[in-house]
């Protein structure tokens, strides 16, 4: 080993004495609530634009007639899809990066973890009121009330990796963070059977808003994070004031004897007490620090550049033109299905036979053939169903990893002077590239309909051109069904005569 270095091994804490107790396992689940909340969203605007009620509410007289707005006329819509629904599916996800950037520092700062997780969930709540009963018909009252929606989930999800990392003991702490993503999936998982059940788009509007007032009202009942109240204390009362705030919630969250733990905590927070926290700008300075921000920031990318949340918002136009009859349906197995990748994702992080590094490269090795194999099968006009089995493996390779570890990852690799700043520029970053992802989607579906769908009839005979429209396989076929019929013919008896 190189001197003055460590490897990874040495510099896991040996806490096998202390154990977290369920208090810690009720704070870190009520906190996930969160990320349900994102998880609704991200599930229900998907199949709620495909409602005839919402297309009756918004489309029609505004962005098109009966026709364009009907069951096959709103996919090809252009007006509505690019000035409606892209909107409606972006301005979510730029309310969660400036609620991430702006509010969560100075809330998860100066009044802690958890009024920050508890405001985050109250403006998603008011959001959804304003996006669906009181909206009042008006698009402008809409599209501002799914502003604040993303607003109060960035505000949220901006605090819960810190409260999971400071709450949870370090043996489990990568398994209790990829809650985060699991209450994602099962978030959206549930608004899917929901919007299938029930086709009211109001209640549908308002679930990410339900979940932001339980947040808001469960928050009440978990404990702050006992490194915050150390920080704070020992400014204003000192070191063993801060020993003591701190144990009175670390034993809440601990079984065994915590006085090891919350010293080391102590020591930490003594060490950070006369550093200011750094700032954006100083997140670039020192070159380590340059190191893990830039490091925390491209892994955020890369999970929305594996393109999931196309497939979660704009769900039932891809699958309706993957061909696939009922997009809703399959919607629920696809997301149904990807619990199972988030739970195996989340069993194996913190064992031996899984891992941040390993799951990140095998779910790449999983993710990417299957996306492949999918689009050519779309290009060759094979069978649907490969298209789905390929959809539904790129799902679970998701959820294994890139799902869950670029969540918890930020909030393991910054120190508290850092992580204020570090951690809000990873999440906003995620937002901004989730909104990048969401607004080009649409984009992406026009090029590849017309690279797959539009032949080129310049200078073709008119007699030839419904032959430009027949797959590969059917020409094949065709041709060797003119090849028999030319040797039945030069077989037959009036030809040899």
């Amino acid at each position: 080993m190189e001197a003055g270095g460590a490897s990874s091994r040495e510099l896991v804490s040996e806490d096998a004495e202390v154990r977290a107790s369920p208090q810690m396992y009720s704070a870190v689940g009520m906190a996930m609530v969160g990320a349900a909340m994102f998880g609704f969203d991200q599930g229900n605007f998907g199949d709620v634009q495909a409602f005839k009620s919402f297309r009756d509410e918004w489309c029609i007289g505004r962005f098109g007639d009966a026709e364009s707005c009907g069951d096959q006329g709103y996919l090809t819509n252009g007006n509505w899809n690019e000035n409606f629904i892209t909107w409606g599916a972006t301005l979510i996800t730029f309310g969660a990066a400036a609620g991430a950037i702006l509010a969560g520092p100075p809330l998860a700062n100066k009044l802690g973890r958890r009024p920050c997780i508890q405001v985050g969930g109250a403006v998603c709540f008011l959001g959804c009121i304003l996006a669906s009963y009181a909206s009042f018909h008006s698009v402008v009252i809409f599209f501002i009330g799914r502003f604040i929606t993303g607003f109060g989930v960035g505000v949220s999800c901006f605090a819960l990796p810190m409260y999971n990392a400071e709450v949870s003991t370090s043996s489990i702490r990568g398994a209790t963070g990829s809650l985060f993503q699991l209450n994602v999936v099962v978030g959206c998982f549930i608004s899917i059977i929901v919007t299938f059940v029930d086709q009211d788009w109001y209640v549908c509007m308002m679930l990410p808003g339900f979940a932001g007032a339980v947040l808001a009202i469960g928050g009440f009942f978990i404990p702050e994070s006992p490194r915050f109240v150390m920080e704070k204390t020992i400014h204003r009362e000192g070191t063993e004031a801060a020993m003591n705030a701190g144990m009175r919630y670390l034993t809440r969250l601990r079984s065994g004897d915590a006085r090891p733990e919350a010293g080391e905590i102590l020591e930490q927070v003594k060490e950070e007490r006369d550093i200011e926290h750094v700032s954006f700008t100083g997140l670039f300075r020192e070159r380590n620090l340059r190191k893990r921000v830039l490091i925390a920031c491209t892994l955020v990318i890369c999970q929305q550049t594996t393109g999931v949340n196309a497939f979660l918002g704009y769900a039932s136009a891809i699958f309706k033109e993957c061909g696939i009859q009922d997009p809703i349906v399959f919607n629920s197995l696809f997301n149904g299905v990807m619990i199972f990748g988030c739970v195996a994702g989340l069993l194996l992080v913190d064992s031996k036979y899984g891992g941040r590094r390993s799951q990140l490269l095998i779910a790449t090795v999983l993710m990417g053939p299957p996306l492949v194999l999918a689009g050519l099968a779309l290009q060759y006009g094979l069978p649907g169903i490969i298209t789905m089995v390929c959809v539904i493996i790129y799902g679970v390779g998701f959820q294994f990893a890139w799902g869950t570890i670029p969540w918890i990852y930020p909030a393991e690799i910054f120190t508290m002077a850092e992580k204020e700043a570090a951690v809000s520029l990873a999440v906003g970053v995620n937002y901004l590239a989730n909104a990048a992802i969401i607004y080009i989607t649409p984009l992406l579906m026009n090029a590849f309909f017309v690279f797959t769908f539009i032949k080129e009839t310049k200078g073709v005979h008119l007699e030839h051109i419904p032959e430009l429209f027949r797959s590969e396989r059917q020409r094949r076929a065709l041709l060797r069904a003119e090849q028999r019929a030319a040797e039945s013919a030069a077989s037959s008896p009036a030809a040899q005569a």
